[in-house]
């Protein structure tokens, strides 16, 4: 086998001139210090939810739900002690709406994304 392939050499034009304060939120009595959604630095996990919610005035439901199970990933990743916190309240979801809301705002993104009412129950209790 004859390995005469060239490669070429990929080098980012990385720019710190423009930094993003991280921002820091207290949830379910959990302190979380997060990175500004807006910073180039964001951890993979959350780049591609947030390229899709930049890309979209507002979320369909599918791609809401896409987005919210992104989050809820991030934080059970990295933040079991808020992941936790979810877990163990009564409308877990409504608190992860919430938080990604305020994050969002927070971070200077439009959180009009996250309008789907994901909190309401869709049947009622017997």
């Amino acid at each position: 086998m004859n390995n005469s392939n060239t490669y070429a050499k990929v080098e980012a034009d990385i720019s710190d001139e423009e930094q993003y304060d991280d921002v820091h939120l207290d949830v379910l009595g959990v302190k979380l210090d997060l990175p500004n959604l807006n910073s180039a630095d964001l951890p993979i996990d959350l780049v591609n939810v947030i390229l899709l919610v930049k890309s979209q005035p507002v979320l369909s439901d599918e791609q809401n739900a896409l987005a919210m199970s992104a989050f809820l990933a991030y934080f059970q990743q990295l933040r079991p002690d808020y992941w936790n916190a979810l877990r163990k309240s009564r409308h877990g979801m409504a608190w992860l709406a919430a938080t990604i809301r305020t994050w969002a705002e927070q971070s200077g993104l439009d959180p009009k994304s996250f309008t789907s009412p994901i909190s309401t129950p869709a049947t009622v209790k017997r």
